[in-house]
């Protein structure tokens, strides 16, 4: 007998794409409705969200539908925008698959290599392992000491962790294909990477200090961000090596 959706009913059979979760399993649409994606890293941490929780993410999502449209950010830090004013900040990972959130709620966050922890930093703490430049500029350093460096990326990520939010978990992404550390497209993305992990620990400094200072707009990177959609297009075989360095050329005005 096939399983029923927790979420919204429909029958699963064997070919339906599913979901397992705390206490059964939900459909695929269900899961991307909560704000999921069926890459890796949230299919491996589906078991600790249960139906209730879902269905609060749904609600959640739905809720802050017109809270997202009306955003007006302060800040713009590759997939992330901020809003001083209003301690609130969007991750976009597309148009139609939009989070907020607000700075209070970020309990800490770590830069992850291939799975091990580069750097961390949170609320209330100093980024460990890593040194704070002024501004939206770099964390440098790290907590890998000792272990013997790669030549190639093949994962390169930023880990939100949340309170008082259905959602525990957000997963940044900068790299998720095999990529060369000594290549152009690496250190992009890893520079790209360290800014954003600068505008989260001086969002979260914010509310340590219970200040909310306005800044002006500003777009941080962009150049990256555009050479980043195009190396993903690029790995999805929707554009050729050519066209990517050509647009890439372009965008660096070469």
């Amino acid at each position: 007998m096939a399983k029923e959706c927790l979420i919204c009913g429909k029958s699963m059979g064997i070919f339906v794409n599913k979901v397992a979760i705390a206490d059964g399993s939900i459909c695929m649409d269900c899961w991307k409705k909560s704000g999921m994606e069926s890459s890796m890293d949230t299919l491996i941490s589906s078991g600790q969200y249960n139906s209730a929780t879902i269905k609060e993410m749904i609600t959640l999502r739905e809720r802050n539908e017109s809270l997202i449209s009306n955003f007006k950010p302060t800040k713009k830090v590759g997939m992330l925008s901020f809003n001083d004013d209003t301690q609130a900040f969007i991750i976009t990972k597309s148009k139609k698959n939009q989070d907020l959130y607000y700075y209070e709620q970020i309990v800490d966050f770590e830069l992850l290599e291939d799975g091990e922890t580069i750097t961390k930093g949170g609320l209330g703490r100093a980024v460990a392992g890593g040194l704070l430049l002024g501004g939206v500029g770099a964390i440098v350093g790290g907590i890998t000491g000792g272990k013997k460096s790669k030549g190639v990326c093949n994962s390169l990520q930023i880990k939100i962790t949340f309170r008082n939010n259905p959602r525990q978990t957000e997963y940044v992404s900068f790299i998720s294909s095999e990529t060369k550390k000594d290549g152009f497209f690496y250190r992009t993305a890893y520079q790209l990477a360290q800014d954003t992990l600068s505008a989260l620990q001086i969002a979260v400094d914010k509310v340590d200090n219970g200040t909310a200072t306005e800044v002006p707009v500003q777009q941080v990177f962009s150049g990256a961000d555009e050479i980043l959609k195009y190396k993903g297009l690029l790995d999805a075989g929707i554009i050729t090596k050519e066209e990517f360095e050509a647009k890439k050329t372009q965008i660096l005005n070469l």
